[in-house]
């Protein structure tokens, strides 16, 4: 089936996809926000040794974001639309978790006393500096004697990353929008290629850690796709394909790469397969069980310590399911029927 084919929400279950993306970052967390466990094993590191569940599940979030957010901005070519549409899709549900954090969470855990705590500037620099996606971890008092110290929300980093993708994709799509798929092609090949290349040419500065220079790749494989969404088709085929070059480098430094590829396409492929649409959650509340996971999972060994991994990761999976449910109709929802009310003054095509 081809890619454009696939990008029609009604043939997809992407939904579904991220919330288990999201909750694969939860299980991730489990066993190093638990303090560890003999008897238990993340499941993507148990079959695949280089890889790790948080990371891999992040990795294709970023393909899937690359892919549908791109895909809405070739085809409606509005820009002030697309950076509405962003906002309003990310900030309400992102800042309401933040101050929620900074303000309720924060004072219940606190070893400070409210006073203490209101009066330190770190409880507003938390707020100020997360909402300016530079990421801020610490909160007075708060988590300090957890395993994992004072870390309040360690999954905040990504929306950083995220977000530059869209203000690059943004900028590219500004400078070239009239000049055909190949130079689109040509850069997003670049980006691709300096994910598999050890030598980092246009993003060097994002250092060595895969868990962050491999995320740009992952985000320019949804683009490139995105861009080619006519031209390319997704099948058993292709899939058997990613997976066979995968088996080749496996034992290299370039598996993390080319797994990451393989483990993409075929969620695509999966996303599209008519026996998974069975299943199609009426709301999206990815984004909030991912926002809330590592404070749940923090506050749950504030309050019992370490128990058996296994009974951290369910409760806080229904915890943050709920909590995420909870978001979406009080915040998120509203912010984004919000953002479609602006969308008829944003209406500008280039």
């Amino acid at each position: 089936m081809q890619v454009s084919y696939i990008l029609n929400k009604d043939n997809n279950n992407l939904n579904l996809i991220r919330l288990i993306l999201a909750s694969m970052v939860i299980v991730g967390h489990s066993p190093i926000l638990n303090g560890g466990s003999n008897y238990w094993a993340d499941p993507i590191t148990y079959l695949f040794p280089f890889a790790a569940s948080g990371p891999w599940a992040v990795n294709l979030f970023f393909f899937i974001s690359g892919l549908v957010v791109t895909n809405s901005l070739i085809n409606n070519r509005k820009p002030l639309q697309f950076i509405v549409a962003r906002l309003f899709r990310i900030m309400p549900a992102f800042a309401f978790v933040v101050i929620v954090s900074a303000f309720i969470v924060g004072p219940i855990v606190s070893s400070f006393t409210f006073k203490q705590y209101f009066d330190s500037s770190t409880t507003y620099t938390y707020i100020t500096e997360n909402l300016l996606f530079q990421v801020y971890y610490n909160l007075p008092g708060v988590f300090a004697t957890n395993f994992y110290k004072n870390a309040v929300n360690g999954s905040l980093w990504t929306l950083a990353y995220e977000m530059s993708c869209y203000v690059i994709l943004l900028g590219v799509f500004l400078i070239i929008r009239n000049k055909g798929k190949l130079f689109y092609n040509i850069i997003l090949g670049l980006v691709i290629l300096e994910g598999f290349s050890p030598y980092k040419f246009i993003f060097n500065w994002l250092g060595t850690n895969p868990e962050i220079n491999l995320l740009p790749a992952a985000f320019a494989l949804g683009s490139l796709l995105a861009v080619n969404a006519d031209d390319i088709k997704i099948d058993k085929y292709s899939v058997l394909g990613v997976m066979l070059i995968y088996f080749f480098f496996r034992t290299s430094g370039y598996a993390n790469f080319f797994f990451n590829v393989a483990s993409s396409i075929t969620i695509l492929f999966v996303a599209a397969n008519k026996q998974f649409n069975i299943y199609r959650p009426k709301y999206d509340v990815s984004f909030g069980v991912y926002l809330w996971g590592f404070v749940v999972q923090q506050m749950l060994y504030h309050y019992t310590g370490k128990i058996y991994v296994g009974w951290h990761c369910a409760i806080s999976l229904v915890v943050s399911f709920a909590l995420a449910y909870l978001t979406h109709f009080l915040i998120e929802k509203p912010g984004i029927n919000l953002g479609k009310k602006l969308a008829p003054y944003t209406n500008t095509v280039v």
